[in-house]
């Protein structure tokens, strides 16, 4: 019995300790990914604001120079200019999102991988019967019994447990 117990209080533990290793590494990937929201945000406020220069110089009336200018040459290398610098600060945001996406992926499939090998343990655990009696150690008990003997002097002369005794006593109806 405290063989069992024992097996269930680690494998309680166990668990315990996988469910906290799983809620820190939770708790790291989401602190990245507020990071990486911030200044995705960020980003996002900078486009809005360029866009928004963009819009409020279109309006304006074009001042007249002396040398004409091209504006569509311009608003294309405006829009390159803009492209770049997004890609810039962007690209490396989504690369180490998919870097975060890779190794937590590996974390889960690890974890999932060590649940099934516990499940599996714990079938194979639970597989195991307890040792069966023998049909000459029932009838030596009885006939001790009947013979006048205790239930812990049988025990002690058959070298069984004192609840075994007992209980192939009571089965036989013999208690």
């Amino acid at each position: 019995m405290s063989n069992e117990l024992l097996l269930y209080v680690a494998f309680v533990l166990l668990l315990g300790v996988f469910g906290a290793i799983f809620w820190l590494r939770d708790k790291q990937v989401n602190l990245k990914f507020a990071k990486f929201e911030l200044a995705i945000e960020g980003l996002i406020k900078e486009n809005y604001q360029l866009k928004k220069q963009l819009t409020e110089l279109a309006q304006t009336p074009p001042p007249v120079l002396q040398n004409p200018v091209d504006m569509s040459q311009i608003e294309h290398q405006i829009d390159i200019k803009i492209s770049e610098g997004l890609s810039h600060k962007i690209a490396p945001i989504i690369e180490n999102v998919r870097i975060i996406e890779q190794s937590v992926n590996e974390i889960k499939d690890d974890q999932l991988d060590r649940l099934y090998n516990l499940e599996e343990r714990t079938k194979s655990i639970s597989k195991i019967t307890p040792p069966s009696f023998e049909v000459s150690n029932e009838s030596k008990v009885v006939e001790m019994y009947r013979a006048g003997k205790s239930p812990e002097m049988i025990a002690k002369d058959l070298q069984l447990g004192v609840g075994q005794v007992t209980m192939i006593l009571k089965f036989k109806k013999e208690m």
